[in-house]
């Protein structure tokens, strides 16, 4: 508790005069000397800041809010609305705002109330902001002519081989750049501490930093696309063909201890069995609340060792015992995360940038090597919180995510911010929809099943950082379907065609 109060005291734009130190609710007068003194401050902090996120209004307000919306989302799914496809973007905002203050509430306790009350009030912003938008422009981008060849006349099994190909040379670059080394190729037992295939320095001013970024994103694109696709292919032999392609690389993504990379590998196989799968579908949802508790167990694990490493673990006889079963999950804190980037503008060291974070952000594809003096995405915040060193390259220990809605704060102000946040998504969840539409192209469906999978990422930074592996494999899906067009010059375009025989059940639930 003191030190949480402390880092409070010290970040969130309270100000010293003459010895008085004030942050709106909370006030502590200096006993004369530079030090804190710790017994004072401790009662200080348990009887004024101690305020949990339940003793807030807009808390309640935001929470009903969201309840009401995934309800009326979850009746559009039934009733066959593409509209229904806004309920991953509310899980989100559900799994990143509201689940950490209960699994972690004593991070909350030094948190002063106007404070958390002002984020749920952001919250509830933008999730009006996000519904309200996201009708008009999901009409506009579905409606926008499209000048793609839906009906490209490849089959499964093609695609399959294409992608699979993509997959083999990337993996036998990622290979050569462990010095041929396959093991540690596939399982980087020593987590961030040791090499990976797609690792490279968190600033690079070569073009070869750029080009390695470019693989490891195209690489986690397609491993996605590879899980996927092991639905529908037709023959026995093909689908155990893409799932150990897809088995084999999942471990590297895994201990390499990148959380994000993982789940963007993972997820869209796992929605598509909910979609596509063959079992029933209460053995569907059986097998998703099995991959849910295993996805949160094998987290728990690498936010242990993903730092020091897995040989130690992996070598004990029993790796539970090495692992405190006190810990939780953690980095799900974006309510959190909102508090302090409210008070990093009151603290008057950073203003609204007016949407010039969002432009870097979108600039970030250009190369150092082009451009020298790109700037460093949230650099600055961190500092703010607290991270600065001189041993990393960037100058910080480590880089702070605002979220999705405090990302918008630190664009547009308090009230526009989360508003503009809110507006992004609702393009996002609009191009995902026009990509669910044209489903029965087998490339377009893998699309959207890979962007489904990308929202959940997106509530920690909208960020084209988080976008990239869905950009890429957009990019190799029109090439695709421009080399269709030059082998089938009279393919009518528009056209449409079932990419394989399966049986889905919520797909039916999401047409129009």
């Amino acid at each position: 508790m003191p030190s949480s109060c402390k880092r409070w005291v010290q970040r969130c734009g309270i100000h010293r005069t003459n010895d008085i130190y004030s942050a709106r609710g909370l006030q502590w007068i200096q006993d004369g000397n530079d030090a804190f003194n710790f017994p004072l401050f401790n009662i200080l902090c348990a009887s004024v800041s101690c305020s949990m996120v339940t003793h807030e209004l807009t808390f309640y307000l935001a929470a009903a809010v969201l309840v009401v919306l995934t309800v009326e989302s979850c009746i559009k799914l039934l009733n066959r609305n593409t509209f229904g496809i806004t309920l991953m973007v509310y899980v989100t905002v559900f799994a990143w705002y509201f689940v950490d203050p209960f699994l972690n509430p004593e991070e909350y306790d030094y948190l002063p109330p106007f404070s958390l009350g002002q984020s749920y009030g952001q919250v509830l912003l933008f999730l009006i902001g996000f519904r309200v938008f996201t009708p008009a422009i999901t009409r506009w981008i579905v409606r926008r002519p499209s000048f793609a060849i839906f009906d490209t006349r490849l089959t499964p099994r093609e695609i399959l081989v294409a992608t699979g190909a993509i997959w083999l040379l990337l993996f036998l670059v990622g290979i050569y750049r462990m010095n041929g080394d396959v093991i540690s190729a596939v399982l980087p037992l020593d987590g961030r501490g040791g090499e990976t295939m797609w690792g490279r320095g968190a600033v690079s001013s070569s073009a070869m930093g750029f080009l390695i970024s470019f693989g490891g994103y195209l690489f986690n694109a397609a491993t996605a696309f590879l899980g996927a696709l092991i639905f529908f292919q037709r023959g026995t032999a093909w689908r155990l063909l893409a799932g150990a392609m897809f088995a084999i690389t999942l471990p590297s993504f895994f201990f390499a201890g990148t959380r994000s990379h993982f789940l963007v590998a993972v997820l869209p196989f796992i929605i598509t069995y909910l979609f596509y799968g063959r079992h029933p579908l209460i053995v569907r949802f059986t097998v998703l609340a099995v991959a849910f508790v295993c996805l949160d167990q094998g987290f728990r694990f690498v936010t242990v060792f993903r730092s020091t490493g897995f040989r130690e673990v992996l070598a004990a006889e029993n790796p539970y015992e090495l692992v405190d079963e006190n810990v939780r999950t953690t980095g799900l804190n974006m309510i959190q995360e909102l508090c302090f980037v409210n008070a990093y503008l009151d603290s008057g060291d950073t203003s609204p940038a007016y949407g010039a974070r969002y432009l870097n952000e979108l600039l970030n594809f250009v190369p150092r090597a082009i451009w020298p003096s790109k700037p460093l995405i949230g650099i600055d915040y961190a500092k703010w919180r607290g991270f600065e060193s001189d041993e990393g390259e960037l100058g910080v220990s480590t880089t702070i995510s605002a979220g999705m809605i405090g990302g918008g704060v630190l664009n547009f102000g308090k009230i526009l911010g989360p508003v503009a946040a809110g507006i992004l998504m609702a393009l996002w969840t609009g191009l995902l929809i026009r990509w669910w539409e044209q489903r029965k192209s087998l490339l377009r469906l893998m699309l959207f099943m890979l962007g489904v999978g990308l929202t959940f990422n997106l509530g920690r930074d909208i960020t084209l950082l988080v976008l990239w592996p869905v950009i890429f494999a957009y990019c190799f899906v029109r090439l695709t379907e421009l080399w269709a067009t030059n082998r089938f010059s009279q393919l009518p375009r528009g056209a449409t065609v079932v990419p394989a025989r399966v049986s889905p059940v919520f797909a039916g639930r999401l047409s129009q």
